[in-house]
């Protein structure tokens, strides 16, 4: 049975995508070659995953939306009254 992805799945999958490019951005700091345009490269990476958090919640939520639409008109469908 295949089963709707969490809420608490995708903020896991998020933050391991935002582990992943923060250990990028540690190890050329600690290289010694981290210079300004890296620093703004890790902030435009944070900047596209908080985007992108938003995004797949805003999917999650008209999902969740079109499941209770969905079953209300079925409810009123089958009424006799």
């Amino acid at each position: 049975m295949v089963q709707a992805i969490s809420n608490e799945q995708t903020f896991v999958t998020n933050l391991e995508q935002f582990m992943t490019k923060a250990d990028k951005f540690i190890k050329i700091y600690y290289s010694g070659i981290s210079e300004e345009n890296k620093v703004r490269e890790i902030v435009q990476e944070l900047q596209n995953l908080i985007s992108d958090t938003d995004l797949q919640q805003l999917e999650i939520d008209y999902h969740n939306y079109c499941e209770i639409k969905d079953f209300i008109s079925d409810c009123d469908d089958s009424a006799w009254f």
